[in-house]
């Protein structure tokens, strides 16, 4: 599964970009296969549970032919190797409310239904809503169950959260971790919009020196000052992703960007901001294997001495 560090993401929610003239039927289509060969990951957002016991993306079902091209194409990036993870919840309120015990195989059946449907790698759960932990503990166990140990299950917490501040999930990921960590992949703390920045790196340190495992924390960080507070420009983001990584011992868990469609340095072509992360990751893992094949050269040449 997807254990080694430095990857590479993106959430992907603006399938349409509004600003731009119409190139299909539904608006003009922001494809997400300029992304092929650059990304380990790629974040679908954001589907949400309804009160009618319905799923939709963002504002429409995800059977909707708006997105039969988005599915289209997820499947070939896919078929190269990239995991499309869906992103559960976010700002929208209610999703998880309807997660609860009480509600549990009510609603819940149809989001399994549809991550079954549309072949995704796993979900990611954005938990921005006071949550018992209990309900996130179930829900974990309940996908793990129904759809094996390689389905990858992340949460994005804000950084902050990670370091017992600032916290909009009203659970304590500590204990979380403690509890579920052998079933959660890693977490996408988003350093960002006052909850943290990963530039300078004081504040990552910090989460990894209360205990959390560095391949297993990303940071999560704008794309473009337009998609919120606390935008960082991407020479800053590879600065710190370098300083981590040397100090990390190669361990550093990547970075993802929120959001795709219109990533800087140049939104007419925003998978260049996914082309430099992942240049500046291609390097710290070409180190890691000339490193470890030093270590295994080095070992052989001990056992030949015996």
């Amino acid at each position: 599964m997807s254990s080694e560090g430095h990857r590479v993401a993106v959430y992907y929610q603006t399938q349409y970009d509004k600003s731009l003239a119409p190139n299909s039927p539904f608006g003009h289509y922001v494809s997400p296969l300029p992304l092929l060969t650059l990304l380990t990951h790629l974040f679908l957002a954001a589907f949400h549970i309804n009160n009618d016991k319905s799923v939709h993306l963002n504002d429409n079902v995800p059977e909707d032919p708006m997105f039969t091209q988005m599915w289209q194409d997820l499947g070939q990036m896919q078929a190269q190797g990239i995991k499309v993870i869906g992103m559960l919840g976010g700002a929208a309120p209610g999703t998880y409310s309807l997660l609860t015990p009480a509600n549990f195989n009510t609603y819940y059946p149809v989001l399994r239904d549809y991550i079954s449907e549309f072949h995704l790698d796993g979900m990611d759960l954005d938990v921005e809503q006071s949550t018992p932990i209990s309900v996130i503990e179930n829900l974990i166990t309940q996908l793990k169950a129904d759809f094996g140990d390689d389905f990858i299950i992340t949460l994005a917490p804000v950084a902050s959260a990670l370091l017992e501040g600032s916290n909009l999930s009203g659970f304590d990921y500590g204990a979380l971790d403690k509890a579920m960590g052998a079933q959660i992949a890693w977490y996408n703390a988003q350093f960002y919009s006052g909850f943290g920045s990963i530039f300078p790196d004081n504040q990552y340190i910090s989460i990894i020196d209360r205990g959390f495992d560095p391949n297993r924390v990303v940071a999560a960080v704008l794309t473009s000052p337009a998609n919120g507070g606390g935008y960082i420009d991407i020479s800053e983001v590879i600065s710190s992703a370098q300083a981590l990584s040397a100090k990390y011992g190669f361990n550093f868990g990547g970075i993802s960007g929120w959001e795709y469609f219109n990533s800087l340095p140049d939104t007419t072509q925003p998978q260049l901001w996914a082309q430099e992360i992942k240049g500046a990751m291609a390097n710290l893992t070409a180190a890691k294997r000339e490193f470890e094949a030093g270590k295994r050269s080095e070992a052989w040449a001990l056992r030949r001495g015996h």
